[in-house]
């Protein structure tokens, strides 16, 4: 081959970097336009490699035994780790069985006597008792007082619309197959508290259960925001939760319009990943800080994620 003669390749490359030199950045106007008609032209759905679809107790369950796991591992020194609110692991573990407790209590009561009292504050006596306590015992009683609560909710949801039965508990008053969400959400949280106390890696999530949590955040979005003080009426999103667990929800802000799909524009567009957004819902990232993109009304989007993290009870 002569210095003259090039590949065919070549001038296959040649021939699209001389096109490159032709092609013009769209006007501003122009590419918003081209990502508005794109994005409304594919509705809002699962991602494609989505995972096998589970209810709400198989997530719960899953949620639990990740969590007994991580508490067998743990030595003796680790469970006096400071991990939340002044609550060493013993402590944070004591709060989780006085939870369980309540949703017992919850479950099987014919009022609402108790229906709206402090997350925290209620439990506070049960993480109390496990000062002094030896950590086994405190893990045993937490374990019971799980299996109680997988017991009697199988017996709930043997029946008929059995998740449907509605239930009230700190505040809420739900179905008792989104409350077992809220309660995954709470069990995943907390077992990555200890896990940052203890110096652990953070676990990979189920993402079959993290898809149930993903979607039951954004059904919430307008009680978070209105929580805020941010009310959202009039206004719209549409949000892109990236992985498995993920998906694409476009939802009215305002609490009219919770849990609705809107279609056509909307005010903002964010893209953020699914198990980051789920560290905002529980109040983990700071919303100021938390990363997406965002494309539309910022100040919006802000005010979105505010009230995402309002949603948690800690």
């Amino acid at each position: 081959m002569t210095d003259l003669e090039m590949p065919a390749n070549s001038f296959q490359e040649l021939r699209f970097a001389l096109a490159e030199g032709d092609a013009v950045r769209l006007p501003a106007r122009l590419a918003q336009l081209v990502r508005t008609r794109a994005l409304e032209a594919r509705p809002p759905g699962a991602p494609s490699n989505a995972p096998p679809p589970i209810g709400p107790g198989e997530a719960f369950r899953r949620g639990v035994n990740s969590f007994d796991a991580l508490l067998g591992t743990l030595e003796p020194d680790e469970w006096r780790r400071p991990a939340l609110r002044g609550l060493d692991v013993q402590g944070l573990v004591g709060h989780l069985i006085g939870v369980e407790r309540g949703f017992l209590y919850a479950l099987d009561a014919s009022d609402d006597a108790h229906a709206d009292d402090d997350h925290v504050a209620s439990t506070e006596p049960f993480a109390t008792q496990q000062k002094g306590r030896a950590p086994a015992d405190t893990h045993r009683e937490w374990r019971r007082a799980v299996d109680d609560s997988l017991g009697r909710i199988e017996s709930v949801v043997s029946q008929d619309d059995g998740f449907d039965t509605p239930v009230a508990l700190y505040g809420l008053r739900v179905t008792l197959g989104a409350l077992l969400v809220v309660r995954t959400f709470e069990v995943w949280t907390h077992e990555e508290d200890i896990r940052r106390a203890t110096t652990r890696p953070l676990p990979e999530i189920d993402t079959a259960s993290l898809r149930l949590m993903t979607a039951l955040a954004v059904q919430f979005l307008p009680g978070g925001m209105a929580r805020a003080s941010l009310p959202g009426d009039g206004r719209s999103a549409r949000l892109v939760l990236t992985g498995e667990g993920g998906g694409t929800w476009q939802t009215g802000l305002g609490l009219a319009e919770t849990g609705r799909s809107v279609e056509g524009p909307v005010d903002v567009r964010i893209v953020a990943d699914a198990v980051d957004f789920c560290r905002l819902v529980a109040n983990r990232i700071d919303p100021a800080a938390f990363a997406a993109s965002v494309t539309g009304d910022t100040a919006l989007a802000l005010d979105l994620f505010t009230g995402a993290a309002a949603l948690a009870l800690d």
